[in-house]
């Protein structure tokens, strides 16, 4: 079956989403801290603060959650390899993200720091697919051959904010770009970015940058992700890269084919995910097999014919396939992104 997704817009510690505004079609488009959204997600986000507020999972157009609906028949709803691996737990999750500011330096655990001190089989390794980027923007990822351990904590203690970003590579970025990020690796988006994420399903982060440039200041529990500030160091992993070796294990530039499901990210790049791009031109027919899709449209509008039901997608709608749905046949002018398990 087909599950349409309702808009689920989260609350972040950085400014952005006019872009989001404007993918969607909205009339009055705005920068604020709902920078992102979260789709076919089933993960909780982690804000410091607002810890009585649930924020995160999804609600499909039913008016039922995601989770809930897996819940019921999750070997038939994720596939059997899905659910022998993983049980009634999704392994993905995809965002839309927009950064109208540079976000904080971040980094995300390896699945073996999640396991040992998030209780987790999920770490949060990552990847973006740019979908517009403003001129000059870029990202920053990864350290630099001369990193050491001493010298980032010595930033980190002095809030070195300059100091940090200088021991990590910056990437200029444009639409098409594919940027991969392992656990482990430092990173920040920066501004004019707009974004499709994947990512495994968690909200695990240590932040070692405690004010931004717009003035937002991170509690300690944000910034440690409840590990403390001496454990938070582990999280990162100190291995230093040229700008080549960097280039060629994190950075791809696909190139899209009209009516072609392309791939973006395959087995060349992780095990852990796959994300596809549509670029639909007239009508495309496709099977996804015996494991789920979440889908999101970046632009155009379709239809979609399955099980003899007809459903419109416009830019900015998304929904997710269950396993072994069979075909589907799209039909129209429009750009999805396909992220699979």
């Amino acid at each position: 079956m087909i599950y349409y997704l309702k808009p689920n817009r989260v609350y972040r510690s950085y400014f952005g989403g006019k872009r989001l505004d404007k993918l969607c079609g909205k009339k009055y488009c705005e920068d604020t801290q709902f920078p992102e959204e979260w789709i076919a997600s089933t993960v909780r986000a982690f804000n410091a603060g607002r810890e009585d507020i649930v924020e995160g999972p999804s609600v499909c157009e039913n008016g039922k959650l995601l989770k809930e609906i897996i819940n019921k028949n999750p070997k038939e709803f994720l596939g059997q390899e899905e659910f022998n691996k993983h049980g009634e737990n999704m392994s993905i999750l995809v965002k839309l993200l927009d950064a109208a500011e540079r976000l904080f330096i971040q980094c995300h655990p390896t699945i073996s720091f999640a396991k040992k001190y998030f209780n987790s089989d999920f770490g949060k390794t990552e990847c973006w697919y740019i979908i517009s980027a403003e001129k000059n923007a870029c990202v920053y990822i990864g350290f630099k051959p001369e990193i050491t351990r001493e010298k980032w904590q010595e930033c980190f203690d002095n809030q070195d904010v300059s100091g940090m970003l200088e021991l990590m590579h910056k990437i200029s970025v444009n639409a098409g770009d594919l940027i991969f990020v392992e656990g482990g690796v430092p990173h920040a988006i920066g501004e004019g970015c707009l974004l499709c994420e994947l990512q495994e399903p968690t909200d695990y982060m240590v932040i070692p940058e405690r004010t931004s440039k717009s003035g937002i200041t991170l509690t300690d529990k944000k910034m440690h992700g409840g590990l403390g500030f001496e454990k938070m160091m582990d999280c990162f992993v100190y291995e230093g890269l040229t700008e080549e070796e960097l280039r060629n294990k994190y950075v791809r530039h696909p190139k899209l084919t009209d009516n072609c499901m392309i791939p973006i990210v395959d087995d060349s790049i992780t095990d852990k995910f796959k994300m596809d791009c549509l670029k639909l031109k007239g009508k495309a027919s496709f099977d996804f097999g015996n494991t789920y899709a979440v889908a999101t449209a970046i632009n155009g509008n379709c239809k979609i014919v399955s099980n003899g039901k007809t459903n419109e997608i416009r830019s900015g709608n998304s929904f997710i396939v269950s396993a072994n749905n069979g075909e589907i046949i799209f039909d129209g002018n429009a750009t999805l992104m396909i992220c699979r398990p």
